[in-house]
């Protein structure tokens, strides 16, 4: 059995594991009893039991009845292939009761060059059931399945009964995660170097105080980004006390950083456990009922790192607006060249484009674990807990970031710009996005065309710039808390 992680789901990223037969000891020698002999126990035809001879063909129309198709969105192909990763490994644990057939089935598959098209609604957190019966009934149609002969007794209901979507299109989520919170302390850093920002508040007198591992990681990777700049030279900061969104950056970004760290742990957890129901005990081959495709856990996750991350959002959208308002800045307002209602970031609408974001995270951020709507299939699931709900609003968070952060990044080199700073007054980490985004800026041809940030937000999210300002602070860091 291979254990995966969240990083084997990252986008791009070719399966390399190996199965073998061995590992699942019950797939050669499970007795009837182990077989499916009702209807999934989670339907309303639950109560009738399925004639053992009529089994394959059971198995079939549950496959293909299940599968139903709904108009919307359809998922990435990377979570497709992510949840055949995991399904892979699931089954490697041998309480599943499949064929090894099977698994090397789903290994070819997770190695195809293309994957299907799969609808990202139909789960209420109790097993994905529509998208993974689609999922299925594509990944059986392959002509290698019918030369296995698949599918076999119990492997319907293995492939459709567990939470594989939610857990790898979920994996993915926090894998962009984690690199837009590096990107906010980025943004926030520079954003200090655009307000002439007071550096006592991410200094390490104020970590020790505090003692806390998230504030202290976000400091130390902003100080690090911050090197050699003129800020740091005594009279260069313009406020004894900065705004809050400023003073208090570290503080957010290190919750943020604690819960998510709390949520990749849970997500490993759960990618490497087994969620399939009923599960086949390795001592008496008794099929059991169970209650493991219950998404309570991962739900919670990703809900808290929602709340925590439009956290991050709201202050960085608070230090978009004070890096534009002459009160706090001294500057025209909007960062124009001369005040007046012409040029500058507000005449290009970047603080309502910010604000209006700011407001789709608060939105998205909140709860979805208590939304459940119970009493379906008859009221034997009469209580859900929408994981699936809970990653697509994490995904969409998480898009508005990255875009929340760009536009902090962008104004704060707007900033820069006004206040005529060069690249050698600023600090090491920093000079990189002052001469990439300085470039695409429209500095002084405000309104002489339609500004694009696209490609600002690409040259953030794209990993270029975000890997080429990191890399030096994140191995500072790492030796800082050695």
């Amino acid at each position: 059995m291979a254990t995966i992680s969240i990083s084997a789901i990252w986008p791009g990223r070719r399966w390399a594991g190996s199965l073998s037969a061995s590992l699942l000891p019950l797939s050669r020698r499970s007795p009837p009893r182990a077989t499916l002999s009702r209807p999934s126990s989670r339907r309303t035809g639950r109560d009738f039991a399925v004639d053992p001879a009529t089994a394959a063909a059971y198995n079939a129309r549950l496959l293909t009845a299940h599968a139903t198709r709904v108009p919307g969105p359809t998922l990435p192909p990377d979570a497709v292939r992510g949840a055949l990763i995991f399904l892979a490994n699931q089954f490697a644990h041998g309480l599943s009761g499949v064929s090894p057939e099977l698994v090397q089935l789903i290994v070819a598959s997770i190695n195809s060059e293309t994957m299907p098209d799969i609808d990202g609604s139909g789960s209420v957190g109790a097993s994905d059931l529509v998208p993974n019966a689609q999922l299925a009934h594509w990944m059986l149609g392959r002509p290698q399945a019918k030369k296995l002969g698949l599918p076999r007794p119990k492997e319907t209901l293995s492939l459709i009964n567990n939470n594989a979507i939610s857990l790898a299109q979920g994996a993915i989520a926090l894998a962009s995660a984690e690199r837009l919170m590096a990107a906010f302390d980025l943004a926030a850093a520079a954003a200090l170097e655009g307000f002439r920002g007071n550096l006592g508040a991410i200094s390490e007198a104020a970590n020790r105080a505090h003692k806390r591992q998230g504030q202290r990681r976000s400091a130390l990777r902003m100080r690090n980004l911050l090197n050699d700049s003129h800020l740091w030279k005594a009279g260069e900061a313009r406020l004894l006390q900065d705004p809050l969104s400023f003073r208090c950056a570290s503080q957010v970004h290190g919750a943020a950083a604690e819960v998510f760290s709390s949520a990749a742990e849970i997500w490993n957890s759960e990618l490497n456990s087994v969620n399939d129901n009923p599960i086949i005990d390795q001592e008496t081959a008794a099929a059991v009922s169970n209650g493991n495709m219950d998404t309570t856990r991962l739900t919670l996750a990703a809900d808290h790192l929602r709340q925590a991350l439009g956290k991050v959002c709201d202050l960085a959208g608070e230090r978009v607006h004070k890096q534009q308002w002459p009160a706090f800045t001294g500057l025209p307002t909007g960062l124009a060249e001369e005040g007046g209602a012409v040029g500058g970031v507000q005449f290009l609408n970047l603080g309502h484009i910010t604000a209006s974001l700011v407001t789709s995270v608060k939105i998205w951020a909140r709860p979805s674990l208590l939304n459940s709507v119970g009493q379906v299939a008859d009221g034997v699931e009469d209580t859900a807990s929408h994981a699936l709900h809970a990653v697509h609003d994490l995904m969409r968070v998480i898009d508005a970031g990255w875009k929340i952060a760009g536009l902090e990044l962008m104004i704060a080199v707007w900033a820069m710009k006004r206040r005529r700073l060069e690249a050698v007054d600023l600090g090491k980490g920093i000079r990189p996005a002052f001469e990439i985004l300085g470039a695409l800026l429209p500095i002084g041809r405000e309104g002489d065309a339609i500004f694009d940030i696209a490609p600002l937000i690409g040259e953030l999210q794209s990993g270029a710039l975000l890997d080429r300002t990191l890399t030096e602070a994140r191995e500072k860091i790492d030796l800082a808390l050695d």
